[in-house]
């Protein structure tokens, strides 16, 4: 019984997310899905920051170092939208979209 509620007060303390990997950070990367589990109270910078540790090299260029917020050569969604900044708070079953935008002319 103590097992079964301390594992409900875990996933209520948790936010899982979904980041779906285009271009050369599903190459980098090696998947093109990735779960991550989080604490509620996490930010998307927070997702970034975890990805850039664990991958590198590309991932590393996500953020403009002067500004903090995702850079012009990326393309990051949550939930369909395009976002540029970094503080928004993800809720579970959230999905992050990270790719490069695609340009015309």
């Amino acid at each position: 019984m103590f097992g079964t509620s301390t594992q409900r007060l875990v996933r209520l303390m948790t936010a899982r997310v979904k980041v779906l990997l285009q271009a050369m950070f599903k190459e980098v990367a090696g998947e093109r899905e990735i779960t991550h589990e989080l604490n509620v109270n996490s930010t998307l910078r927070a997702v970034l920051d975890e990805l850039a540790r664990k991958y590198g090299r590309d991932f590393n260029e996500i953020l403009d170092s002067k500004t903090g917020q995702i850079g012009a050569d990326t393309l990051v969604m949550l939930n369909g939208q395009s976002v540029k900044k970094t503080d928004v708070q993800l809720k579970n079953g959230d999905v992050i979209m990270i790719s490069v935008p695609i340009g015309g002319g």
